[in-house]
This record gives C-alpha cells, structure tokens and sequence, in this order.
C-alpha cells in the first residue's frame, strides 16, 4: 500500500509518502506564503526517492482542518487534484486527532492557538479514534477542563499522519476532501461586521 499525506494547515508544511513500509517525509520551514510553490516539487521529491511514480499512490490524504484557512485550501485542493487525475482515494485527517496519537488516557483534549486568547480543542477518550467532541473554547475553559491537554507546538508528525489514515482506510473513510472551519475566516467577520454596522445606521 502507498499513501501520500500532507498537512499545510500551518507555517510548517509536512509532506509524507508511506510506500510499502518505508517512510519518506520532508518539512518546510518557509512559512505559509511558501506552501502553494512548495507542495508539488516536495511530493515529486519524495516520490523520486521511494522510486515510485505518483500514480502508483493509492491513497491521498490532507489535514483538512481545523488551522489556517489559505494552508487548509491548498492542501485540500491539492490532493484532490491528485486523487481525481490518479483514479485513487482521499482521506481526511482531523488536525485535532494528528495530536491524539499515541495518547491513550481515558479522556484527554488536544488544542491549538487559535488566536485572541482562544483554542481549537477536540475531547478524546481513550485515543485518537475516538473523539467525542470539538470546537472553540476560551485559554481560561482550557486551563479547567481537569484533564490532560496536548497543545501543537510543533510540525505534524509524519508517521502520526500516515496511521492516522492507516486507522481511517481500514474503516472505509475514504472520499472527497472538504475544509473543516470552526470558525469564519478574519475576512468573513470583518465583512459581516461592517455590514452590521451599516444596518444600524
């Protein structure tokens, strides 16, 4: 089995290719400007060193959220490109779950800065299949929940990402990749925000 995972949710992009056991991954450290030039010649890299061609992938997965909007549509278009013009399969992966692996606890949350004093969280019990809720959530909710919290502060882990879809693939969670947004872009909100303010005039 071949599967081709990236995550370009955040300034740090994760490319990751597992073809028949072996491992290959590539980070970027050029920040998020960078993702859209980078995706392809990282893949073709990687690609070039497990001597396989890209339609040999059968499995094309991305981080689909929650994270950077502009890195979440990237990735999802990109791989989707990829999965339509190779005949293969698409797996979502939750970036709230790449942080759940390896954790086992009876419950658990996982969060990432979302800015403005808040987080994206996701509750787990007992491991990354199983999250049982998630959303936004203040940094002063986040100190009370009582359980253990596992914040991103660093890149995706490459091998997360690919038994992530390993667990999902097994379980038939195959399909067309759709953004996951918890919350409207700063755009939207500013948008919708002058326009309220015109309607009170």
């Amino acid at each position: 089995m071949k599967i081709l995972a990236v995550d370009t949710a955040w300034d740090n992009m994760v490319v990751t290719l597992y073809s028949d056991g072996a491992l290959y991954s590539e980070v970027s450290l050029d920040g998020a400007k960078k993702h859209n030039s980078l995706i392809l010649p990282m893949i073709d890299r990687l690609l070039g060193k497990a001597n396989i061609k890209i339609g040999d992938v059968n499995y094309f997965a991305a981080v689909v959220g929650p994270g950077s909007f502009t890195g979440i549509r990237i990735g999802v278009s990109s791989i989707n490109a990829l999965t339509f013009a190779c005949g293969a399969k698409s797996v979502a992966i939750n970036a709230l779950e790449e942080l759940a692996y390896k954790c086992s606890d009876k419950e658990f949350y996982t969060a990432i800065d979302c800015r403005h004093d808040c987080y994206y969280y996701g509750k787990f019990n007992g491991g990354f299949e199983n999250m049982v809720a998630m959303g936004e959530i203040s940094a002063k909710e986040l100190d009370g929940v009582g359980s253990r919290v596992i914040k991103k502060v660093s890149p995706s882990n490459p091998e997360a990402l690919i038994e992530i879809c390993k667990a999902k693939i097994q379980k038939g969670e195959v399909g067309a990749l759709v953004p996951l947004y918890l919350k409207k872009s700063q755009a939207e909100r500013e948008y919708e925000a002058k326009n309220m303010d015109k309607t009170d005039i």
